[in-house]
């Protein structure tokens, strides 16, 4: 009887003990991930490099059918000198390459363009706020970085366990956060974040050694069970002299700030409006047809393009917006759809456009989805509008940007609006045209429209038909990229 009672209390102590061992808590697991990551501390420049699998549904050319782009990812940090350097080279549909610098230095947050193509020659100032805000989403995307940071806050209690991994949940003022670390070798695998709805998973994984630091070799971003990107690993050096030219200014680029001015209406025409610089670089027009309003796009956002309606109805008061013209389904494009609903408009867009522009309502006011209140004017190849002495000509044009794209031309005023088809920089940069520019040449051409002027979405926003045959009869004499880095 004594053996068996001795026997009992060894083998309680012994799963007691084990218990310990293999019972974590929240902190354990956080400072166990850290140390397995390698001596971080101790870094003080990295360079890191990616090449990028982006999949976005609403900035591809086809919304039913998905393909990726490829694109480039490369980023310069002094951790001492509290300095970075972001350069990301983005493939979109049409030909546009957007070669995007953004750079971190004096506690201040600047971007220009590579390339010119987009932004011109503009050093853009965007202030210390934005300096901060980007420098943490830049470390965001390294585990030892996040994992510091959790740790700094979460309340240290027992961590769950789905028997692979060790499961840390920390609540945040918005939602919860779930992190998961492999119970063998305690190398984070992945953070799910769920907010408004919405459930955001990040991925690590393919850690492999460098430097004496675990860099994941493979990453990754899902929104609500869709892919939005995919990294993979080309290069990571730690601890390196990073050339002193690599945060210096670019050379021949002018500064300029970042504030975006007060939106006002100028008249390009009679009974045609234009307000510009919208969200900082976008240009709406809207058409004054006697007794209702046709608009161009619903850009951006449901809050910007209720300032639109605003400077509209202060301008022509107590004339109704009976239309808006949506070029394509970029979400950049039609995200304050709603606002226009609200107000009774009537949506003008090629026939393919209305699924997306009924997904885009459904994520931004989803009561107003349900209501079924949207209503389409939707066409193939043509559609006009036509009172009083203004008419109105909407063009389908076939083109490598987006299925459906669509543009508002004026014949009368020998005016094109359009969105996509041809942004030049604010500051008249010239750079050769892409493959979408020269197609709304070709169209123009093919189907004899007069033009004089071209109003253009991005950008500048009065585009001569002078400035737009020089873009066409540029030639490039070097090649727009390089498939390297350099600075």
């Amino acid at each position: 009887m004594y053996m068996k009672i001795k026997s009992l209390a060894v083998i309680g102590l012994y799963l007691f003990f084990t218990g310990c061992i293999s019972a974590q808590t929240t902190a354990k697991v956080l400072q166990e991930g850290l140390a397995v990551l390698g001596d971080w501390e101790k870094v003080t420049t990295f360079e890191y490099s990616t090449n990028r699998t982006n999949i976005d549904q609403w900035q591809g050319y086809d919304f039913g059918h998905l393909l990726p782009e490829k694109d480039l990812v490369h980023l310069f940090y002094d951790i001492k000198g509290k300095r970075f350097l972001h350069h990301t080279l983005n493939h979109y549909p049409g030909g546009y390459i957007f070669d995007t610098y953004r750079l971190g230095r004096d506690s201040t947050y600047y971007v220009y363009d590579g390339i010119g193509s987009r932004t011109g020659k503009d050093l853009l100032n965007l202030g210390s706020a934005s300096f901060d805000k980007r420098w943490n989403a830049l470390l965001g995307n390294f585990p030892y970085f996040i994992l510091q940071q959790l740790l700094r806050h979460i309340k240290d209690e027992p961590a769950a366990s789905d028997g692979k991994n060790w499961i840390v949940v920390n609540k945040t003022s918005g939602g919860t956060e779930e992190y998961r670390f492999d119970k063998t070798t305690f190398l984070l695998n992945s953070i799910t974040r769920k907010e408004a709805g919405n459930t955001l998973v990040q991925r690590f994984g393919n850690f492999v050694p460098a430097d004496g630091l675990m860099i994941a070799g493979k990453s990754s971003l899902e929104r609500n069970g869709s892919l939005v990107y995919a990294d993979s690993l080309t290069l990571f050096k730690s601890n390196k002299d990073l050339a002193v030219s690599v945060f210096d200014f670019p050379p021949g680029y002018k500064p300029v700030t970042g504030n975006t001015a007060e939106l006002s209406v100028k008249t390009v025409a009679k009974d045609v409006y234009l307000i510009e610089n919208v969200d900082g670089d976008r240009n709406i027009m809207f058409v004054n047809m006697g007794d209702y309003i046709v608009l161009t796009e619903a850009p951006v956002s449901v809050a910007v393009t209720r300032s639109v309606l605003e400077i509209i109805h202060h301008t022509l008061p107590d004339i109704p917006v009976r239309y808006v013209h949506l070029s394509h389904f970029h979400n950049d494009h039609i995200a304050g759809i709603a606002e226009l609903v609200k107000e009774g408009a009537s949506v003008i867009c090629a026939e393919s456009i209305k699924k997306p522009v009924m997904d885009m309502l459904s994520e931004t006011d989803n009561a107003l989805y349900r209501s079924g209140k949207i209503v389409f004017s939707a066409f193939t190849h043509k559609k006009s509008l036509a009172n009083g002495g203004k008419k109105l000509e909407f063009l389908e044009i076939p083109n490598s940007h987006a299925k459906g794209m669509s543009f508002l031309y004026l014949p009368q005023e020998k005016m094109i609006y359009q969105g996509d088809l041809l942004s030049l920089p604010a500051d008249s940069y010239l750079s050769p045209a892409i493959a979408v520019t020269r197609e709304l040449d070709n169209f123009i051409l093919q189907k004899k429209l007069k033009v004089t002027t071209i109003i253009g979405h991005h950008g500048l926003a009065v585009i001569s038909k002078k400035t737009f045959d020089e873009v066409i009869h540029m030639k490039s004499k070097k090649p727009l990229f390089s498939n390297t880095f350099e600075h």
